[in-house]
């Protein structure tokens, strides 16, 4: 959202503002399909199912920008729009790009900003203060180095970079992230007592198929 507009000119849209207003109209309404789904499908669920929507998107991307002309150092000064007069490459990476943003609204766009349930009351101004820190943190690194890695790396390798980082995400969510659906604020700090609480939110369910955390551990499988 940063630089859809440098982006869209490097590929020679003749208007990247306007271009560059469907990733924002693209974010804005897949975020409200978001707080209205969270709680219906749950964060550990949504984040594993947009994540690798947004891999997709991002190795489109990198596909396409592998297909243009002279994709060096020089690239972001110099439009391709001689040369894609009559290509769909354009056209495809917009459409990534649209994928890409509408997965991320989805779920890594609004899952982080919940993360005040996951830490105790004693703790949970401080941990919340930190875990801001840490997305906006994040949010200037990729600001501060998106430009000079397309400088220096080029197009394709940068957007390929990406989508590596966000294939381990996923594992990392996969591993490490439970489920809060359904679950009060006492009962997230106890599923977090002996560790990452995965398996024993997946795997502790009553008669009625909601998951629980029990009350105390028995032996009783």
């Amino acid at each position: 959202m940063y630089f859809s507009a440098t982006i869209f000119t490097l590929v020679g849209f003749t208007s990247p503002i306007m271009i560059s207003l469907s990733i924002a109209v693209t974010n804005f309404i897949f975020t409200l399909f978001a707080f209205s789904l969270i709680d219906s499908i749950g964060r550990r669920r949504i984040l594993l199912l947009s994540i690798p929507f947004m891999v997709l998107a991002l190795t489109l991307s990198a596909i396409c920008f592998s297909h243009l002309p002279n994709d060096s150092g020089a690239s972001l000064a110099t439009p391709y729009l001689a040369t894609l007069k009559h290509s769909l490459i354009p056209y495809a990476l917009l459409l990534s790009l649209v994928l890409y943003v509408a997965a991320y609204a989805l779920g890594l766009g609004c899952v982080p900003w919940q993360q005040g349930e996951l830490f105790p009351l004693s703790v949970r101004s401080l941990g919340s203060g930190l875990a801001t820190a840490t997305n906006w943190g994040g949010n200037f690194v990729v600001g501060i180095s998106f430009l000079p890695m397309m400088q220096v790396l080029g197009s394709e390798v940068t957007f390929a970079g990406y989508a590596i980082v966000c294939a381990i995400g996923w594992v990392l969510v996969w591993l490490i992230y439970p489920e809060t659906k359904g679950l009060e604020l006492e009962d997230v700090g106890r599923l977090l007592d002996q560790g990452w609480g995965v398996r024993e939110r997946n795997g502790l369910r009553d008669r009625s198929g909601m998951v629980r955390v029990p009350d105390e551990e028995t032996d009783e499988g």
